[in-house]
Order: structure tokens, then sequence, then C-alpha cells
């Protein structure tokens, strides 16, 4: 079977045969053995089943996307010479043209606009486009956190018409929620930012929009992961850098998943391994974490961007993924990505922690920055780094158990855990009960 490139249709195996996209629909339909412990231990690391896994045992994804096998590219990084205004340059050029490409004949055009920089300069690249059409902003927002004020300021600037939705805790854990239907479109656990993409998707949807873009996937390739883009500053050779890199990566550390039977779990760093081509690695160890994050984070991402909006019937609209644009991108060199904001920052950080260094000492994503600079406010472009605020610390900090599966968890106790881990616990126990009727009776 013809496998794709990454963000088209995944392509699945089962044994000896192959099929495309619909696995929730082929579980249903032919059950499985059991739930995958490579794809639980993925989840605990790494929130998404890495490599080949999924979450059941006998259901593997074909080679897609960050890959060698049937299709265009893979992350590489020989570095070509261009000088950074060059660079510049061609990097704007290929992302107005990314946008072209998804956005040609359709006439209802969205953006999800979070109020940092890379939804922000797709919006503002999207006016550049079409100076007179009318376009659309849409944007999440939390009872307890939201980052609207910086949205608003996008979409004034830029003349969209623009939405705006606040999501509470039923939104995401009570019987309103689109948690469960999700998972079972998805057949895997959620993303935690999943659900504010699909309910505002939803909505775009009843607007008869045509296709949504974001900005997913910009801080994978152009540098924006600041503290473990500088880990390589603390390593000291004492053991494989990505060993190294893993310690202080994982999202669930090796003592919070004991929680998990220990049949649904297995080495992490073997997982890890396994997914990478170490052959590829004769490049500065300043890329190392680049090439470790395309291969096993970006995939993740992405898939949970594009289960939002299949969900929504909406086409797939990630302007970052670009083959052409990726493939430049990451020829260029490191310090165009996560730059130094003096010579005598750079000084000052050496025998600092990474987590010490980034944002204080040097700029991540300096080239979409410098890009940005032509589109946006620098209150948009410059400001700290936050993430997608969901708040669920303040949400969950009083929920100290929860119904757990217990074909998969020893405990229903879930009391030392943060509200993000708490999530991520509720959400992979929804899963395993969505999908445990369909566990073949065994003989």
């Amino acid at each position: 079977m013809k496998t794709t490139k990454f963000g088209e249709h995944i392509a699945y195996k089962n044994m000896d045969r192959s099929f495309e996209d619909d696995l929730s629909n082929e579980i249903r339909k032919n059950k499985f053995s059991d739930f995958s412990p490579e794809g639980i231990t993925s989840y605990l690391t790494y929130r998404h089943p890495i490599g080949k896994y999924t979450m059941f045992k006998d259901y593997q994804k074909l080679p897609f996307g960050f890959s060698e096998e049937g299709c265009n590219w893979y992350p590489n990084f020989n570095i070509k010479n261009d000088d950074f205004i060059t660079a510049k340059n061609k990097v704007e050029e290929l992302l107005l043209e990314s946008i072209k490409k998804l956005t040609k004949d359709k006439e209802k055009i969205a953006v999800t606009i979070s109020g940092g920089v890379d939804s922000s300069l797709i919006a503002a690249m999207l006016r550049k486009i079409y100076p007179n059409k009318e376009l659309y902003s849409y944007c999440a927002g939390f009872y307890g956190d939201d980052e609207f004020e910086y949205a608003r300021i996008v979409a004034q600037d830029n003349n969209f018409i623009h939405s705006e939705f606040r999501l509470g805790k039923e939104d995401f854990l009570e019987k309103k929620s689109l948690l469960k239907e999700l998972i079972k479109f998805k057949a895997a656990p959620l993303h935690p930012n999943e659900l504010p993409l699909a309910y505002i998707e939803k909505e775009a949807k009843k607007d008869g929009m045509d296709i949504v873009l974001c900005g997913e996937g910009a801080d994978d390739i152009f540098g924006g992961y600041g503290q473990n883009f500088r880990m390589y500053m603390n390593y000291e050779h004492k053991e494989s850098f990505f060993k190294f890199l893993l310690d202080r990566y994982r999202y669930f550390s090796l003592e919070d998943r004991k929680i998990i039977k220990e049949k649904y779990l297995v080495n992490d760093f073997e997982l890890t391994i396994n997914s990478l081509n170490l052959e590829h690695l004769n490049f500065d160890i300043r890329n190392w974490a680049i090439y470790f994050t395309q291969v096993l984070h970006t995939p993740g991402l992405i898939t949970r961007g594009a289960n939002a909006m299949r969900y929504n019937g909406f086409p797939l609209g990630f302007p970052y993924i670009e083959q052409n644009l990726v493939e430049y991108v990451n020829s260029l060199p490191f310090e165009y990505k996560v730059a130094w904001k003096s010579e005598d920052d750079k000084n000052n950080a050496l025998g600092k922690s990474y987590r010490e260094i980034s944002e204080k000492y040097d700029i991540p994503k300096m080239l979409l920055k410098k890009i940005a600079e032509n589109y946006l406010n620098n209150n948009i472009i410059y400001r700290p780094k936050k993430g997608f605020p969901v708040p669920f610390n303040l949400w969950l900090e009083d929920v100290n158990s929860w119904n757990l599966n217990t074909r998969v968890f020893k405990s229903k106790d879930i009391s030392a855990f943060n509200g993000w881990k708490k999530f991520m616990i509720i959400n992979l126990s929804l899963f395993c009960d969505t999908f445990e009727e369909y566990i073949k009776d065994e003989i």
C-alpha cells in the first residue's frame, strides 16, 4: 500500500492487511486482542503513540509523515549557506505560498488565533493575500484563564470577523463534553488542547467556513521550544543524548506511571531509540533536539489538529508543515532559529541551566519573529511564550479520585497528580472504557 505524506490520510495495518484512516471503525468492526503497552507507554511519555504504534496491540501505523519510506522528505539538517536576509525572504515567500495553496478556491476562510505569534502571523498573511475578502477568526479561552486581549488585537488590526468562546470544566469532563465522542472518532486518547480546537472549529462549521487554518507546527520547525533546544548546553556526554533529553522531557515520570498495571508499561527509552534513525545524526548536536521533536512530537501535534478538523468535516489547514517550507527551514543554521540576544548574553548563559537560558538570554523562533515584524505588533511577537493555558490545576484541584478503568489502572487515587496529569489519566481511562468492549474474548 502506498504510504502518505505527513498530514494526509494515515495508513494502518492489522497483521497482513492494510487500510486507510478509519482505525476506529476497523476496531469496532473486527475487534482487537488488548491495549498496546507501547501505545500506553508512548501516551504517558509523549501524549500520543509514537512511531508505528497505535493504542491497540494488533494494529500499527504504516510509515507516514516524518519517515523515509514512501514519502518525499525526512528531517535532515544539511546546512545551506544562505545569509539571514536571504533566508528570511525565502521563508516568507514559502509560507505565503503554503497559505495560498491551502486556501485556493475556498470562499469562506478562517484561522484559529491563540494570540501567539504563530497563528497571528498566519492571520496577517491571509489579509495580505486577500486584502478585500471577508476573513474570519476564532479563539478559545477558559474560565480561569484566557488570552483574548491578544487575539482581539490581531483580529482588529487585520479586519477579521472575530468570535471568542470561553470554555469551562463542563466542556472537558461533564456530560455535554465532546471528549468521549472525539476519543471514539480518533481511536486514541486526546491531547488536552484538542478539545478547544474541536469546539471552535465546530462553530466555524456552523458559520459555513470552507477551511480553518492554524499555527500548529511552527514551534517544531522554527525553534519554538526554547528550553528543549538549549538542553545541549547541559549535556556532559556521560550517556546517550536522547536519554539525557528524555529524562527531562517525559510528561509522566517513571514514578508517576506506577498507577498503570505493569503489563501495559515498557521501556520508553527503547521505544524512543527504535523510532529514531541514529545514522542521521551526522549534523550539529544543537539540531538533535529539533530532530527528536520533529520525529516524535510533531506527528502527535498534527494528529490532534487533524482529528479536530476531520471531526468537523474540514480539510487540513497546516501552513507551517508544507514540505518545501520545512525542508528549507531545516537546512538553515541553528542560530537563525534560536538566537542569542547578544554576544554578552551568549557568554553569560554559559554554565547556566537550559531552563534559565531560554527567553532570558536568547530569542526562540528568531527567523519567524523577524518575518512577523512586517505584519504584527511587537507586543504580539515578543511577549513571553505561554502555551495554551487550559486551567486544569484550578478545575481539578479538589478531585482526588476517579472511577478509572480497572483493566489498565491499579488505583483510583489521583490525588498525587497535578491538574494536567489528572486530565490525562481521566482521558486515558475514558479511552479504555470506550474501546474495552471491542476486546476479543479470550479462548
